[in-house]
This record gives structure tokens, sequence and C-alpha cells, in this order.
């Protein structure tokens, strides 16, 4: 056990997963108080990106204590972290279509444009005949992955433009500090894998899962405006 507290893993697991799910309580508290039903739409697909990420961390946290502690690899637990993971990517490409289309009178079709993706990932992974859950997972990572956050960083910085003439710079902050930490998690949780600067790489998202944490408070505001 004293081993296992003297890794720094161990609390960046933590830290990292926890502060999805609070991303996705405080945005949830946010539509229970809403007054703009196009934009709660959207904003839900941010939920379900929350919550299933930070349960795949915690996941991940959990198999991370097992091999500490000198277990074989839970296989249970390793494509329970790798599907959510993948599942949760989906869901923040999802989220930032949804936020582009929020307006559209047209948005079935574009709407559905992930689901398809997501279909036609699973069918060229099929006709590889890849079955390492982990190797699919990384494929998802660099896919849905930085795409989703790259274009929910986008959306976010495009909604603050939308809301600047409320002249709410609470709000502008907390979406332009959101778009600012999709931006980073863009670089390091979908293209980077390995340490940086000497330093796991769990280290750097768990910094952006914070951040975009903290700010998704401020965000809360942008459900009782259209």
């Amino acid at each position: 056990m004293d081993k296992l507290l003297a890794e720094p893993l161990f609390y960046i697991f933590a830290v990292y997963g926890l502060s999805f799910l609070a991303m996705a309580y405080f945005i949830t508290e946010g539509i229970i108080d809403a007054t703009s039903i196009k934009l709660v739409s959207s904003f839900y697909m941010l939920v379900f990106f929350g919550t299933l990420h930070g349960m795949a961390e915690l996941t991940d946290w959990a198999r991370f204590i097992g091999r500490i502690l000198g277990q074989p690899e839970n296989q249970a637990l390793l494509y329970t972290s790798q599907i959510l993971m993948m599942l949760s990517f989906f869901f923040l490409l999802q989220f930032a279509i949804n936020l582009f289309t929020y307006k559209s009178e047209k948005k079935g079709i574009i709407r559905s444009i992930p689901f398809f993706l997501f279909v036609i990932f699973l069918g060229v992974v099929y006709s590889m005949g890849i079955s390492d859950i982990s190797q699919i997972g990384l494929y998802a990572r660099y896919g849905f992955g930085f795409a989703g956050s790259a274009l929910t960083a986008i959306m976010l910085f495009s909604l603050s433009k939308t809301m600047a003439s409320l002249g709410n710079n609470k709000l502008l902050r907390g979406l332009n500090i959101s778009a600012a930490g999709f931006v980073c998690y863009a670089v390091v949780g979908g293209l980077i894998i390995t340490p940086v600067l000497g330093l796991p790489i769990q280290l750097f998202r768990a910094a952006c899962a914070v951040v975009i944490a903290l700010a998704s408070v401020s965000v809360l505001q942008v459900f009782k405006v259209e």
C-alpha cells in the first residue's frame, strides 16, 4: 500500500476522472435551470462525454492500482475503459456538431455525421481484423478524440463571440477558458500518448480536465440566454 500511495499516477488518475465527472455535474445543474432549449439539447452531449470519460479514467485508475499491487491485467476493466473512452469521444464530437447546428433548420442530416463516422470506423477495424482493444482505442483517440476536442474548442470560441453582445464577462471568460482547455486536450488527449518532458501525459490531461471543470461553472449561464 505504501508503494501505491507513493505513485503520482495514483492521484493523477483520480483527479483526471473526477474532474470530468464534476464538469458533467456542473453542466447538468445548468441544464436544470435552463431557459435556452436549443442550447440545452447540444450540451446534453457534453454531459454524456464528461460522465463516460470520467468513468473511463476511473476504470484506468483501478487498472493502475491493480498493476502496482502486482495483479495481472484485468481484461474486463481493460475492455470497459476502452469502450467508455471511445463512446465518450463520440459524444464529444456529437456535441461540437450539435452546437454548430443548433440554429440550423437542416440539422438532422449534419448531426448524423458522427454516427456514420463511428459506424465506418468500426467497419474498418473489423475489415482489418484488428482485435486488440487497446489498439482500437488508440485509433479512436487519434480520430474521434482529436477531432472532437478540436471542434469543441472551435465551437466554444464561436459561441463566445455570439454571446459577446450580452456583455457578460463571466460567461465569456468561462467559454473561452473551456475552449482553451479543449485546445490543449486535443493535443495531449488526442495526439500524444507518451511522457512529455519526463512527466506522464496523464498529468497534462488531468490539468486540462481541471481547467475545463472549473470553467464550466461560468458556462452554466449560457443556458439562461438564447
